[in-house]
């Protein structure tokens, strides 16, 4: 009768002494237990490309013995990956430069590999509750052959197929453009005037910053709150785009009465980068709402 204990089983010692052998008295616990396939802390843009990798490192001499093909250890990476991609990104809305750690036990039966996803376990380091988590880890896993039978979508193959030094070095860029956008400078061009062209349905004031040429350069929308104004300026300038906030404290009609207030202040603040794209998208928006 074998007894499970902390780290070790122990067997009873058999009757005949003949038959008996002390080596056997103790036997490991880990010589029972299921394999465990852990990504380690990895980037989740990364993910898959760690797990293959990891993966094909702990079956190495069993690959190399015959007792199971590459071609069939990819064949189950891919699967466990395309389940991640679907938890990662589809449930918790991961960004690739967010890290995560995955774990899971598996089988190596008749030349395959069987995953245990009642123990798949998924850690987020953002702050998204447990709860969240284990929520999407349990419907993936009880959905799972739905998920793996959908077709690929591109947003799935760029995750599942990406490289992991071709990922650090996309986050990386990725980082260094943020900082870049975060850093506070002085307006690229200096405001002359503001023109005020009107209100939008929800009662924003709207005005368009002009530079020493008269050019448009820019838009500067007045909220009003009580009997100051939450203004935000948007300029354009080339290639690039820019964006600062402020309270004035001049209630919205009073400001409305007087651009050269608005043009001054457009010259007083530090602004950020913002992608271009998304400046021409804002003025473009909020020009449609005037009425």
């Amino acid at each position: 009768m074998r007894k499970r204990g902390d780290s070790t089983i122990f067997s009873k010692k058999p009757s005949s002494p003949t038959t008996f052998n002390p080596l056997l008295n103790l036997i490991p616990l880990a010589a029972i237990v299921m394999p465990q396939l852990s990504s380690g802390l990895v980037i989740a843009g990364a993910y898959a490309d760690k797990i293959r990798r990891v993966l094909f490192a702990q079956l190495r001499d069993e690959i190399k013995s015959g007792k199971i093909e590459s071609r069939q250890v990819a064949y189950r990476a891919g699967e466990l990956n395309r389940l991640l991609f679907e938890i990662l990104v589809n449930k918790l809305k991961l960004d690739k430069g967010d890290v995560v750690r995955v774990r899971i036990e598996y089988e190596l039966r008749d030349g395959d590999i069987e995953w245990k996803l009642d123990t798949l376990r998924v850690e987020a380091f953002r702050r998204i509750p447990d709860e969240e988590v284990e929520k999407a880890v349990k419907e993936v896993v009880e959905a799972a052959k739905e998920v793996l039978a959908r077709p690929v979508t591109e947003e799935e193959r760029a995750w599942t197929e990406a490289k992991e030094r071709e990922v650090e070095k996309e986050v990386a860029a990725r980082r260094e453009a943020a900082l870049k956008r975060e850093e506070e400078l002085s307006p690229p061009v200096t405001i002359a005037d503001a023109l005020v062209v009107g209100k939008t349905k929800n009662g924003e004031g709207l005005a368009l910053l002009k530079n020493d040429k008269g050019e448009n350069t820019g838009l500067a929308i007045l909220v009003p709150s009580e009997d100051k104004t939450k203004t935000t300026f948007i300029i354009v300038h080339g290639k690039e785009a820019y964006r600062a906030e402020a309270l004035i404290e001049t209630d919205l009609e009073k400001l409305i009465a007087s651009p050269s207030l608005i043009a001054q202040k457009a010259n007083e603040l530090k602004y950020k980068k913002i992608e271009k794209e998304e400046a021409e998208k804002i003025i473009k928006q909020k020009l449609e709402e005037l009425y």
